[in-house]
């Protein structure tokens, strides 16, 4: 009777365990990658001068259905060196070192010629076709995960090149 009881508490505590842990589900991301995209690589595309390495945007929609404000931050991608949140203001790309707000109870369209997720150093060429996968960073600490399909894309009138500022590239 003794082993049963044992075996009784031990289920009771896992139970309790599970339920204490469903519990906290209300706290699951409140954010949402939406319709994301990368644009390939094509003639118009900008090459490093320092890496030799091409760059890209990828475009989506994030949503926020929380009730606070978060901010993108950064990210990370196995096909590129680094993630850079980018804006064009007057033609001209440039990093959002502050990163981008995404309202509560709200959403953000990332797109050409406004703000994007910029690849840098792309590890290769990237075609339509392809996918390429990025991790994007969060200021609440939440990291969210995306696979882009890669299409092509034409390219509005920013610029992808020296006068995109120093450090840009390097």
């Amino acid at each position: 009777m003794l082993k049963k009881s044992n075996v009784l508490k031990a289920v009771l505590v896992g139970l309790l365990s599970a339920a204490t842990l469903t519990g906290c589900s209300s706290d699951e991301s409140k954010l949402e990658i939406i319709d994301p995209v990368a644009r390939s690589i094509d003639s118009a595309s900008y090459k490093s001068e320092s890496t030799g390495k091409f760059m890209t945007g990828s475009f989506m929609t994030i949503k926020n259905s929380g009730s606070e404000d978060v901010t993108l931050v950064g990210g990370s991608s196995p096909d590129a060196a680094r993630i850079e949140i980018h804006e064009v203001i007057d033609g001209k790309m440039l990093p959002m070192s502050a990163g981008l707000v995404i309202p509560a109870n709200n959403e953000v369209k990332l797109r050409m010629g406004g703000y994007h997720v910029m690849l840098m150093d792309l590890n290769e060429e990237i075609k339509a076709g392809d996918e390429v996968s990025v991790t994007l960073e969060f200021s609440n600490g939440e990291s969210l995960n995306y696979t882009a399909a890669v299409k092509d894309i034409a390219m509005d009138d920013e610029v992808y090149g020296a006068d995109m500022g120093a450090g840009m590239h390097s």
